[in-house]
């Protein structure tokens, strides 16, 4: 496991390297993405500096993905089955906008490395619990089976985000698409009427992400270069 940096300037060479390294793999991947890239990136940084915090790009990389994909805005909402769906929601909204969550999605998807599937890994049994709460509280439709339909939850979400991956301005769409057909499968009708289950959903709840302070910088970012980028008016004669 990564070596955490006490002194205040190797915690600021692991955070260049960290923020350098989510950046590139994000953008291209873990195969398409070098040790050299990364430092270079990150300000020009020895191998040394890289080295003495990870032992290699594939350790670094499983950092990436175990930091960032934590389901630390998921509370025990009633009905609970509202959990379930403000998890979705959630990411859905942050993916678009958080380096960091972007690159663990896609290394999350790299086959043959330690760090593949650990989001089926996080998420599944987190469902499955919080969807067994609802079976128990009487949420959900006779029949419905908690791990089943909670691995179908979280392989939907999964493909979704593979699909949208050249564009993510259309993830939340299409995860509320999925919420709401989810929804419409597994609860009980007194249930349903509870349920929030629009995407608007995610800016409340954005504030209880420890990415909360990423997303807000993204989006200053994103206007300012909106503004920079709006044609000036012509001046009149």
């Amino acid at each position: 496991m990564a070596r955490q940096p006490v002194q205040a300037r190797a915690r600021a060479k692991y955070d260049a390297i960290f923020k350098a390294a989510a950046e590139l793999f994000a953008e291209q991947g873990f195969a398409q993405t070098t040790v050299d890239q990364i430092l270079q990136r990150a300000g020009g940084l020895s191998r040394g500096s890289l080295y003495n915090l990870w032992k290699d790009k594939d350790e670094l990389a499983y950092t990436i993905v175990t930091e960032s994909l934590i389901m630390d805005s998921i509370t025990f909402a009633t009905p609970r089955l509202q959990s379930v769906v403000d998890a979705s929601i959630l990411l859905a909204v942050l993916t678009p906008h958080v380096t960091v969550i972007k690159a663990a999605n896609r290394l999350a998807t790299e086959q043959g490395k330690a760090f593949f599937g650990y989001l089926w890994r996080t998420y599944t049994p987190l469902i499955t619990e919080l969807m067994t709460q609802a079976r128990d509280l009487g949420e959900l439709e006779p029949g419905v089976e908690p791990a089943d339909w909670a691995a179908l939850w979280v392989d939907a979400w999964v493909g979704l985000d593979l699909r949208f991956r050249e564009n993510y301005d259309e993830l939340a769409t299409a995860v509320d698409r999925l919420n709401q057909q989810m929804v419409h499968s597994v609860a009980a009708p007194e249930t349903k009427a509870k349920l929030q289950v629009s995407i608007g959903r995610g800016h409340e709840l954005i504030h209880t992400s420890q990415h909360a302070d990423a997303y807000y910088t993204s989006l200053q970012e994103q206007l300012k270069e909106d503004r920079g980028s709006a044609p000036k008016p012509i001046a009149a004669d």
